[in-house]
């Protein structure tokens, strides 16, 4: 009975084994409308077809180069391993594969067409898995964003899985509800997202609601993929010190410029102490690659009246520079500050001119406990200067009151190094602290 199974064990053997020894080129047709038919790709150019027998009988077709059928996507591809039938081993008349591999694979792809793609791989229903795949997205020739080591498979255990690195992070994401859904994660971050795609018409692909968490950051908006834009709407951003809602449009062109429009619902009073400048200012890369047109405004519903009452501000940042203006209204007065600066310099200055009006310096000092004789005079300032973001520095270059006073140099330098002492000791953030505006005060008075 032994001799009968090596008998067929040796049989088999070199059932497989022979096709090795078969020109391929001469099958090279009828690869290449399978693969239109069944896998809408195709294969343009490639260096050889080999057969293998390990880990199953498949044809490796090496170095190749790829078109997406009736589409303008291109890729190219180190291996591509179509398992066959064993009833397709000698025969090609009726050739069928199993499943497809696709090994060390590299994309580059205009921003526009990337619905396009996800079509591609959503409506394929013969089995077929991506293996280590680069995916660049551009625009006008330049280089958005690079997904690395891409894999993904239609079937078995990881079907719909997707894996792979962005911006050096691990990441995954799982397809599920007929395609509908998606979950994704970055390993390691705390960032998790869930979005529920439409399927209104294949024109807005990617439109759809969305729930992202962000280390416990809670963000809920709807939005809509449209070739050059990206909207969002009804949003919703909360957390334990910040809630807000926001409207944006994001533009790839070919650099991400950003319209939003930001409303304030709530915020911790201690919200901006806990903010890391430096680390921020550390993503210089990050910041030159960032256009952003931004509208903040907040309106405390508080029932005693808080430092800031309200709060309005216009950002500008291109290429690293960031021009800005804010109004703040405080105790019935209001301080207006314009200036700029260049985030992605060394050590950031921020240029600025403040102007401070309130109707009676003496009802004005009262809102912060400061009870010294000053007369009811209109407050009419008007503060130019620079601060160093991470030095913890400050320059005035002038200081008046309506032309009632004007600062001379002995008075300047007191002021900047009262200043310094006071209000910038713990960072720039920190400036807008009560306390210490009521000791920077009492202190200068």
């Amino acid at each position: 009975m032994r001799y009968v199974f090596i008998i067929f064990l040796i049989a088999i053997a070199i059932f497989i084994t022979i096709p090795k020894f078969f020109d391929y080129k001469k099958k090279e047709a009828i690869i290449k409308n399978y693969l239109i038919i069944n896998y809408d790709l195709v294969l343009n150019d490639y260096s050889s077809i080999e057969y293998q027998v390990f880990p199953l009988p498949n044809l490796v077709i090496k170095n190749t180069t790829l078109k997406l059928k009736d589409e303008p996507i291109n890729f190219k591809s180190n291996n591509i391993s179509i398992f066959l039938n064993f009833k397709n081993i000698y025969n090609y008349k009726y050739f069928e594969a199993k499943k497809i591999l696709f090994e060390k694979n590299k994309i580059i792809l205009n921003i526009n067409d990337i619905k396009k793609l996800f079509i591609f791989f959503k409506e394929k229903k013969y089995k077929f898995k991506i293996q280590d795949l680069n995916l660049i997205l551009k625009k006008n020739n330049k280089r958005l964003i690079n997904f690395e080591n891409i894999n993904f498979s239609n079937y078995g255990y990881l079907k719909y899985h997707i894996s792979g690195k962005v911006l050096g992070r691990k990441f995954k994401t799982l397809l599920t509800n007929n395609n509908q859904s998606l979950k994704f994660k970055i390993l390691d971050t705390g960032i998790k997202a869930n979005f529920e795609f439409n399927e209104k018409d294949k024109k807005n692909i990617l439109s759809g609601s969305s729930k992202i968490n962000i280390s416990n950051n809670l963000i809920r908006f709807d939005f809509n993929f449209d070739n050059n834009n990206f909207k969002i709407q009804n949003s919703n951003f909360r957390n334990k010190d910040l809630s807000f809602s926001l409207d944006s449009l994001v533009k790839f062109n070919p650099f991400f410029i950003i319209n939003s429009n930001v409303n304030i619902n709530e915020i911790n009073k201690n919200f901006m102490h806990k903010i890391n400048l430096e680390k921020i200012l550390k993503k210089k890369e990050i910041i030159k690659k960032l256009n952003s047109e931004v509208n903040i405004k907040y309106k405390s519903k508080k029932y005693f009246t808080p430092l800031i009452q309200n709060f309005s501000t216009d950002l500008s940042l291109t290429y690293g520079r960031l021009v800005f203006s804010n109004t703040f209204l405080f105790f019935n007065g209001s301080m207006n500050c314009t200036g700029d600066t260049v985030l992605i310099d060394e050590y950031p200055r921020l240029s600025f001119i403040c102007i401070i009006n309130h109707g009676n310096k003496k009802k004005l000092l009262r809102k912060f406990s400061i009870s010294e004789i000053i007369n009811e005079d209109p407050l009419n300032l008007t503060i130019q200067g620079s601060i160093n973001l991470l030095n913890k520095k400050i320059n005035f270059n002038k200081i008046d009151n309506n032309e009632k006073y004007l600062a001379n140099k002995e008075d300047i330098k007191f002021f900047e190094e009262t200043f310094e002492k006071i209000l910038l000791n713990e960072g720039f953030f920190k400036i807008f602290s009560k306390n210490k505006i009521n000791e920077f005060l009492l202190e200068i008075i």
